[in-house]
């Protein structure tokens, strides 16, 4: 059996999430559920719904059941699915439902182009002194970091490179809370010699370009937590799970379940909330840290027991020796 703490301690997660999602997810929670989101023609909604019936053998009326499957059908026709798609690159806000965003609007942000073009936008407000979007500036600056079109921002560069693309995308549909936003403002004030900008778009870059490395080293550090999360789930899930990120402690708190709940983190955050969620993922890890602590103590403490017992028990034969 392993040892390594990390993987008793996502076990442990595991056993928690699995016991809260049995007591949670019934046919008296779900049905109701159903009927609202096929009513609403909430795709989203009532796919998670029919995967939550699934992998919980819950039992849905066969009429409702029947209409939740003509409604997801009903979209997947050619000419719907391609005119949907085009709305959709246009206008992220537009996309129905999840794997449109995946599909049609994310292929060309999630290339360096992506970046460079929005890089390229801030450069041009800078000289016609318009007001600059340092959020958008900066992530652009730390995707391109990450494929080595500038500094190096450390970590795994795919990684950060899409958690900082994912993030810039989900920022423009409205997908990042109010707090987080915040958060991102801070970390993106990133000092950028804008005469020098249009260099990145031929993948030269003076290091003299950014003065703040160190800020750009923590964006991109930022940046790599989403990146895990996408890795975990899809990018189209982490653009709908960071709704539930208010701070750089929830991305890395929510980067550590996904490790454990993989695509289906969705499914237990829409289930048991976002706070029960993360919650019971810290309690079970500390639980499982605590406990093996306290094994490795009493371990510990064994040669020193089998000593004593030892000594007590030749003490009393020496003294009839004597």
């Amino acid at each position: 059996m392993s040892t390594d703490p990390r993987r008793r301690s996502e076990a442990a997660i595991r056993i928690g999430i699995a016991r809260a999602m049995e007591r949670q997810v019934t046919a008296e929670w779900l049905v109701p559920r159903l009927e609202t989101a096929v009513r609403a023609k909430n795709l989203d909604e009532v796919e998670i719904l029919i995967d939550l019936a699934g992998d919980h053998h819950v039992t849905v009326p066969e009429t409702l059941l029947e209409r939740a499957l003509v409604l997801s059908a009903s979209s997947q026709g050619t000419g719907a699915r391609v005119a949907d798609c085009a709305r959709c690159a246009v206008d992220i806000t537009a996309c129905d439902r999840l794997s449109d965003i995946a599909a049609c609007a994310l292929p060309f942000e999630m290339s360096p182009l992506g970046d460079a073009n929005a890089l390229r936008r801030a450069g041009g407000d800078w000289a016609a002194g318009r007001e600059v979007d340092h959020l958008d500036a900066g992530l652009a600056l730390a995707g391109l970091s990450a494929t080595g079109l500038a500094v190096a921002t450390g970590g795994s560069s795919l990684t950060v490179k899409a958690g900082a693309t994912v993030l810039r995308v989900a920022r423009h549909m409205g997908a990042v809370t109010p707090g987080f936003t915040r958060v991102l403002r801070v970390m993106s004030d990133i000092r950028i010699d804008w005469a020098r900008v249009p260099d990145y778009l031929g993948g030269t870059v003076p290091l003299g370009t950014v003065t703040d490395t160190a800020k750009l080293a923590a964006l991109g550090a930022l940046a790599g937590d989403i990146g895990a999360i996408r890795r975990s789930t899809s990018t189209a899930e982490t653009l709908v799970l960071l709704r539930h990120v208010d701070s750089a402690g929830d991305a890395a708190r929510l980067a550590r379940v996904t490790t454990v709940t993989g695509p289906r983190t969705r499914h237990v955050i829409y289930a048991l909330g976002k706070s029960r969620a993360l919650r019971s993922a810290v309690r079970f890890s500390d639980l499982a840290l605590a406990t093996m602590g306290l094994f490795s103590a009493l371990m510990l403490q064994i040669p020193a027991l089998i000593s004593e017992a030892v000594r007590r028990a030749i003490r009393p034969g020496k003294r009839r020796v004597a």
